[in-house]
């Protein structure tokens, strides 16, 4: 799904160069809300936020990183070796518990409480879902992360955030909460988009403006500011105090816009129209590596025109009843997850498949780098948490969870780590992301589970 705030790009681009800039009425209230979250980096970009997500656990002594004499002296694991690039731009957290789905309260069985709580923090609410063991549980009890920074810094965008998929519903005719992670509100979730093409029809089809408009529009921009800037200071020597007041907020949105205006690199060399894609079938096993470069390419263009800056991409779904054929790996998803340990020959189709998870999760991480922004790139102004609902698929564990936080958001993570935090919460790991995007609360989500920021992994 993807949340519309109502513009189109062109609409977009046309009311940023237009007449709304003028001067204030000096006895009415200048409403500042459009500007009051713009959460920017040091060198003035945008801070964006991505949930990557992948299903039913992994095998844990072919997942973490082999420690060193600090925590930055680390050897990448088996299923992490194609992230070995990218290790410096990297957080890999050991001992995150999810403790708001482990069976303490709330209904439902593991992999029901681990799609509805992962990044939510709250336990399920009551309902007839059916689970794996028969356990009955309703929808997620929260609003979660990436909807709460839409909320917060999505106001900028014409999008608020944008939920894609990869195959992440193909086995239920009807949606159930082992198949949803984003919730707008409790009982409220989002579904991702598997089309590729629909996809790009929701973000691109108005997005006809060529580089030469785009140059004409900052030109335009750049006119008015100066203009305005003009008036202010004519203004300002006559004014009496409390317009003098007014005068000034209005002249820090200025600012803000100037500072929107010089980062605007990013929606210039960056940021182009992609090429429609072809029609194919989003279900078929056969098209999944395609689609998931696909959804890849449009999240990142999105990001890189400014259409959104939350956005996430959910590779199948809690059930995951999944085949990988060109990786040759023809069994079922779900059952391969819950192979006894002496099952090599399925462990190592998991492992396969881990990988191979591994390797897109490059991908969207180099595609994010290659993109120049001031003295750093996209993936430096971004956050990208890696998630999954359970630890272990054959015990159901919600202990050590396999996540890993790409991207330092601007300067504010310090990157280049794996730390081994014992037991902890996973939504104090979540603090810590709501505080790079300026939320200062301590807490996310149930405060019962939740023991505030994890130390070590900011600057």
């Amino acid at each position: 799904m993807i949340r519309n705030r109502g513009l189109t790009r062109r609409t977009f681009l046309r009311g940023l160069a237009g007449s709304a800039l003028a001067l204030p009425l000096l006895e009415m209230n200048l409403a500042r809300s459009a500007f009051a979250q713009d959460i920017m980096s040091a060198d003035g970009f945008p801070k964006r936020f991505i949930y990557f997500f992948h299903p039913n656990g992994t095998i844990q002594d072919s997942w973490w990183p082999t420690a060193g004499g600090s925590t930055r002296e680390f050897q990448m694991s088996r299923i992490l070796e194609p992230l070995e690039m990218m290790k410096h731009k990297l957080i890999i957290p050991k001992g995150i518990e999810l403790k708001s789905g482990s069976g303490a309260v709330g209904p439902g069985e593991p992999h029901q409480r681990g799609m509805g709580t992962l990044l939510s923090g709250y336990p399920l609410q009551e309902g007839s879902f059916v689970g794996g063991d028969g356990s009955l549980a309703g929808w997620g009890g929260g609003e979660t992360l990436d909807q709460i920074l839409a909320d917060h810094i999505g106001a900028q965008t014409p999008f608020g955030s944008i939920q894609l998929g990869v195959r992440s519903d193909t086995t239920s005719p009807t949606a159930e909460v082992r198949t949803r992670i984003s919730y707008r509100a409790a009982g409220e979730p989002l579904p991702p988009i598997n089309e590729p093409r629909v996809v790009f029809d929701q973000l691109f089809s108005d997005f006809a403006t060529a580089p030469d408009e785009l140059q004409e529009v900052r030109a335009r921009r750049k006119s008015v500011l100066d203009a305005v800037r003009d008036q202010f200071s004519t203004l300002n020597t006559r004014a009496g105090y409390a317009d003098r007041l007014r005068l000034e907020q209005h002249m820090e949105i200025i600012r803000d816009l100037e500072v929107r205006l010089q980062s605007e690199g990013v929606s210039g060399q960056a940021c182009y129209a992609p090429e429609r894609p072809e029609e194919l079938n989003a279900d078929h096993e056969d098209t999944m590596p395609e689609i998931s470069e696909l959804q890849i390419d449009l999240l990142v263009m999105a990001m890189a025109c400014d259409l959104t800056r939350v956005g996430s991409i959910q590779y199948s779904n809690a059930k995951n009843h999944i085949r990988f054929p060109w990786l040759e790996s023809l069994g079922d998803g779900h059952q391969l997850s819950h192979a006894g340990p002496s099952n090599t020959r399925a462990h190592e189709e998991w492992i396969a498949r881990d990988r191979w998870f591994a390797s897109q999760f490059n991908y969207l991480l180099t595609k994010l780098d290659a993109i120049q922004e001031g003295d750093g790139t996209m993936l430096d102004n971004t956050v990208i948490l890696w998630i999954n609902e359970l630890s272990q698929g054959n015990t159901h564990s919600q202990n050590n969870m396999p996540f890993v936080l790409a991207g330092s958001g601007g300067g504010f993570f310090d990157v280049g780590q794996y730390i081994d935090f014992g037991n902890v919460s996973h939504t104090d790991l979540l603090v810590n992301v709501q505080h790079c995007f300026g939320i200062d609360s301590e807490v996310f989500g149930d405060p019962r589970f939740c023991n505030g920021p994890l130390a070590g992994i900011t600057r």
